[in-house]
């Protein structure tokens, strides 16, 4: 493998200009949504939880605790849009004993693992579809590679505890994978010239996919999930200064600032600080390249100067006359001058257009694998330490179309900087590749693999906006 220049950034569309509405308002009660979680502590047929009471309790705290949980985290990102729930009385049922001994994955381990905790709720009245949405299966502390593993745009979840405790950031990381995302990993630009980035395996901190379990959603996974309103992405249509809002704010107005590029592609950006329980380590303007609108695979920017949780202040695309500065920043909101057709911004002048969650959506169609495959081993992935992700090197792309999870992989000392080819299943955080590995030593994550594609509640998110807009023309008739 070796590391390829990325895809030149470049120059401007024509769309039309709007005014700047109001900003979105938490969702009513009729429009909320809820995925119903079946947690199941899981003993294996050698090996059990050493205290299962005391893991019963971690789980119910970490999935549906009333502070920093699952359950709340997703309260809080998709402002009361979107919660995951139990699923059942108990909340969290177990210890279930397994027919299968302890191991890391090989043989389809996984799989029947999955079925056997799958059959045993059956067995007590608990139906998939009918009763619930997700099963994550709770298990004793195995020495593996992995902390844990999450179908892509799928429903099973598993994950490696360790002194009866599981991982708050894993948890949110595999259900992250659960609603359709991939890894999210990260483009670097030198010194900000967007004809001159460079793929690299590298987490970029802006979200749970990324690496950091403190940190919200970002704003293209939020555009994804249509968890913004319309007023609240903006599309730039020509020079001029805007005001981006803080994104996890109170403060009405735009949240996602897009900027029209060659080749259907665009650089999404947006303002984050401390908010809540989130963002407690960001506070910068992050930018974003979609590709074709497709907001779920969006790659983040950085400069080759700055660490990965610093934000951009100058970025340019020389080749098409493209300009982004950051002007000025307050709590509440970024000031960004931009520079279309190589014109200079006019202060005040801020023609863009409201984006509707409709039209943002892309029409990725939905992925559910029941049955995936899984590693044998790390040496099946190529891993580069606390801050990469790598294709898995073994796998031919008709097996990856098949594979559809990732593992939780602990820190390894093997070293590489290689950027994983280009072709489709093997690009970070691009579609085509449903296996991912992902690692944690219940702090920081690191990532070891690819992620997905495939949103396995999208189209419900979208039919409820299109629901909402509706109810509301009828009303201002």
């Amino acid at each position: 493998m070796h590391t390829r220049t990325g895809r030149l950034l470049a120059a401007a569309a024509s769309l039309t200009t709007l005014a700047v509405g109001a900003s979105a308002s938490p969702a009513a009660a009729d429009d909320a949504k809820t995925g119903r979680v079946l947690v199941v502590v899981a003993n294996f047929a050698d090996r059990a939880h050493p205290d299962p009471a005391a893991m019963r309790a971690d789980a119910l705290d970490k999935y549906f605790g009333p502070g920093d949980s699952l359950s709340t985290y997703f309260t809080e990102v998709s402002r009361g849009r979107f919660t995951f729930a139990p699923a059942a009385k108990e909340k969290v049922i177990g210890p279930l004993t397994l027919k299968e001994k302890a191991g890391c994955g090989g043989n389809g381990q996984l799989r029947k693992v999955r079925e056997d905790a799958e059959a045993q709720v059956a067995a007590m009245g608990l139906e998939r579809r009918k009763d619930w949405d997700h099963l994550s299966i709770v298990l004793p502390h195995m020495k593996c590679w992995w902390v844990g593993m999450g179908s892509v745009g799928g429903r099973y979840t598993w994950l490696n505890t360790n002194n009866n405790t599981v991982s708050q950031t894993t948890i949110r990381h595999e259900f992250g994978h659960n609603i359709g995302f991939g890894h999210q990993v990260r483009y670097q630009c030198k010194d900000g010239n967007l004809v001159d980035c460079k793929d690299r395996a590298a987490v970029a901190g802006r979200s749970p996919m990324g690496g950091n379990g403190g940190a919200g959603l970002s704003t293209n996974q939020l555009i994804r999930m249509g968890w913004l309103e319309t007023a609240e992405h903006q599309r730039v249509t020509g020079s001029g200064t805007f005001s981006l809002k803080h994104l996890y704010g109170t403060q009405n107005g735009t949240r996602a600032l897009e900027i029209p590029l060659k080749d259907k592609q665009s650089l999404l950006l947006e303002y984050r600080r401390p908010s809540g329980h989130l963002d407690k380590n960001l506070d910068g303007v992050y930018a974003y390249r979609v590709d074709d609108g497709k907001y779920h695979t969006a790659v983040p920017i950085v400069l080759t100067t700055t660490d990965r949780n610093a934000g951009v202040t100058e970025l340019r695309d020389d080749a098409s006359k493209v300009t982004v500065k950051v002007t000025g920043r307050t709590a509440d909101a970024a000031t960004i001058a931009v520079g279309l057709d190589g014109k200079a911004p006019a202060a005040g002048a801020a023609p863009s257009t409201a984006v509707a969650p409709e039209e943002a959506a892309d029409t990725t169609a939905p992925m559910e694998v029941t049955d995936p495959a899984v590693p044998t081993g790390p040496g099946d992935v190529d891993e580069s330490g606390t801050d990469s992700a790598h294709e898995h090197a073994t796998e031919d792309e008709a097996t990856q179309q098949q594979t559809a999870q990732d593992g939780d992989a602990p820190n390894t000392a093997q070293s590489s900087t290689d950027a994983p080819s280009g072709k489709v299943g093997h690009t970070p955080g691009l579609p085509g590749q449903n296996l991912a590995a992902t690692g944690s030593d219940g702090t920081t994550l690191t990532l070891t693999a690819i992620g997905g594609t495939g949103l396995f509640l999208g189209g419900a998110f979208v039919a409820a906006r299109r629901a909402r807009s509706r109810r509301r023309a009828s009303q201002s008739l």
